[in-house]
């Protein structure tokens, strides 16, 4: 997954004369310059306003700067946009795009578009001199709607983070002269927004009036660190589920398996969407047509129908319904047990349930030599249980590259080139599957049961059909499934609850699908046929529906197949079922022909043996 997580520059201001840095108790500067960033969103709108003040400050009487030169602005266009999406936002942002002097004072300047992805330059000539009783500013304040998502009752609002080589103070080497730079970021809302849910960086300070809260970010925070911050702590999205299941039986004809259906029939069986502890996940089912003969949960929790379709035309699968998400806020938020690693080992141990949980497999190669010394020197130093998950979430961050053509490859052709964690870790080429394989393999190596979550994220109220996204899931004594992301590259890691993420199936084993395809007919499942849409909703329409059926008042079973179910399967789509469905009722009337035919040869017998005995 890649938005503003991936791309942490953002160069704001390049100063001709001057590139300037942080005060340090006892330092006595000559210069200072300070970009004060304030990002406003105002509750209900689906964009904010940007403003940036520039202010270049001397505090050396002896020292001042000419009228000459510009000043360069940077404004990004956002990674994850499409080539349409930013052409679109960038006339946005040019149209709303002001430069002045002190907030009325208009200043010229001009604009450089550089290609796609790249962004804009806006760049502004000096319009007065700087001296040591006149400091010199710019204002520059746009709209956009690149750093905020709003999803009915949930908003969140991001920033990007500092470049890694960013300075914060710097002494020319020349004349020695020295200037503190200074980044400052608000993020302001108004009081109507939702309750808080999520703040990173961690170290911020607030500060509520009662019209606005500020959250002000201190640079040296945001040092490869994106800015988030997290309002709403419910969410509700629609699923709709649709699976094209073409005729594959061409010898049939339907006036024959109308009587008697088991002559032509496909099965499929369907993942729905699970429930899940962790973010309070419940599921309502809306509609499902045709009702499965069986709906059944497996022993990670996953939810399975099965569904019979005539084999012989074609017909459609849909199920739809909605997913209801909770979350705590950040004043209450639900901690994650942290204990010592030697505690957590002997818990998990002597736990015979979690061995499938730590077994090597083809793409978690938890035993080879290279995987299990990469894990060791992971565990090194490393005393508490989350301090070994962080360290393996950082590792993967800094040695995996994520594969944007392979992500547009697997979204064409749904082939997911899956390479295994060896591989990856080795260089091969990585997605989100990658990142899970690498973790789990990692973790089930230092002995930490593991298992792979997969479902969607990154969701919006976009109504078109999804890719699936994978993760990853821990066992946590007093906690249960802990969800992690490596993929989601920050410092503000991806780890716990969020309602960013819709949990769809878990797997202790590599198969990564619950889908199967049943056919007496000759036939391989077309992936492409079977197609998710979700989106987000208002939560209070779900709320308010009396149609919708929990699955607490559905009926489940055991994921065990009894006799009866397994004959059944075999009848329907084996051909020695078919024959069998043929030939069985041929036979039937035959043994009633020939039993027919004796007991009337037997009658006549007994008539002739009457007639000859009467006389």
């Amino acid at each position: 997954m890649r938005t503003l997580k991936k791309i942490l520059t953002i160069c704001l201001l390049s100063f001709y004369l001057l590139l300037p840095v942080t005060e340090i108790i006892g330092v006595t500067y000559d210069f200072t310059l300070t970009t004060d960033t304030t990002v406003n969103y105002t509750t209900g709108d689906e964009h904010v306003e940007v403003t940036t003040l520039y202010t270049r400050e001397i505090k050396n009487k002896g020292y001042y700067f000419s009228k000459d030169g510009e000043q360069t602005i940077h404004i990004p266009d956002h990674p994850s946009n499409s080539d349409e999406d930013m052409r679109r936002e960038r006339d946005y942002k040019l149209k709303s795009l002001s430069v002045t002097s002190d907030g009325r004072n208009r200043i010229n300047y001009t604009v450089q578009e550089e290609e796609l992805g790249k962004g804009i330059y806006v760049k502004i000539p000096n319009y007065k001199e700087t001296t040591f009783s006149s400091n010199y500013r710019i204002y520059i304040t746009y709209l956009t709607h690149d750093f905020v998502t709003k999803l009915y009752d949930w908003v969140v609002i991001e920033y990007p983070g500092l470049h890694k080589d960013t300075e914060f103070e710097q002494i020319n080497s020349t004349d020695k002269t020295k200037t503190k730079i200074s980044y400052n970021l608000n993020i302001v809302v108004d009081k109507n927004i939702p309750i808080l849910a999520k703040v990173s960086p961690k170290k911020y300070t607030q500060k509520d009036d009662k019209e606005k809260t500020i959250y002000s970010f201190d640079g040296t925070e945001r040092i490869s660190n994106p800015v988030y911050v997290e309002f709403g702590t419910k969410q509700a999205y629609k699923f709709e589920i649709t699976l094209d299941a073409t005729k594959t039986d061409t010898f049939i004809p339907e006036k024959y398996s109308s009587v008697i259906d088991a002559l032509s029939t496909n099965v499929y069986e369907l993942s729905l969407p699970r429930e899940f502890d962790e973010n309070k996940q419940r599921v309502l089912i809306e509609k499902m047509e045709p009702q499965p003969t069986k709906i059944i949960t497996d022993t990670e929790g996953n939810v399975i129908a099965r569904f019979e379709v005539p084999a012989n035309i074609d017909s459609q699968i849909y199920v739809s319904g909605y997913i209801l998400q909770e979350q705590s806020s950040y004043q209450e938020k639900r901690s994650i047990p942290n204990l010592s690693y030697r505690e957590y080992i002997d818990i998990v141990s002597k736990d015979v349930n979690f061995s499938k949980y730590l077994k090597p497999t083809a793409y978690w190669q938890s035993t080879d030599p290279f995987i299990i010394e990469t894990a060791q020197s992971l565990l090194q130093d490393n005393k508490l249980f989350l301090d070994v998950i962080k360290n393996n979430y950082t590792y993967l961050n800094d040695i995996l590259e994520y594969d944007t053509a392979k992500k547009e490859r697997i979204e064409s052709s749904s082939n997911y080139e899956r390479i295994g964690a060896k591989e990856a870790l080795q260089g091969g080429a990585s997605v989100c599957m990658e990142y899970s394989d690498s973790m789990i393999a990692i973790l089930r190596a230092q002995g930490i049961p593991s298992r792979a979550a997969f479902g969607f994220t990154s969701l919006s109220t976009d109504a078109s059909n999804k890719i699936g996204h994978q993760w990853v899931q821990v066992w946590v004594p007093e906690y249960g499934w802990l969800s992690i992301d490596p993929s989601y590259e920050s410092k503000n890691m991806m780890i716990g609850e969020s309602l960013q993420y819709v949990l769809w199936d878990a797997f202790s084993q590599e198969d990564l699908s619950n889908i199967r395809f049943y056919s007496a007919n000759n036939t391989d499942f077309d992936i492409k046929a079977y197609n998710v849409k979700i989106y987000a909703v208002d939560e209070k329409s779900v709320l308010e529906s009396t149609t919708l059926i929990p699955y607490s008042e559905i009926s489940f079973q055991e994921d065990k197949e009894d006799l009866r179910e397994s004959v059944d399967l075999i009848v329907k789509t084996t051909l020695i079922g078919k024959a069998l469905i043929i030939i069985v009722p041929i036979m039937i009337i035959l043994l009633l022909l020939v039993v027919l035919l004796s007991l009337t040869k037997i009658l006549i017998q007994r008539t002739k043996g009457r007639k000859a005995d009467q006389f």
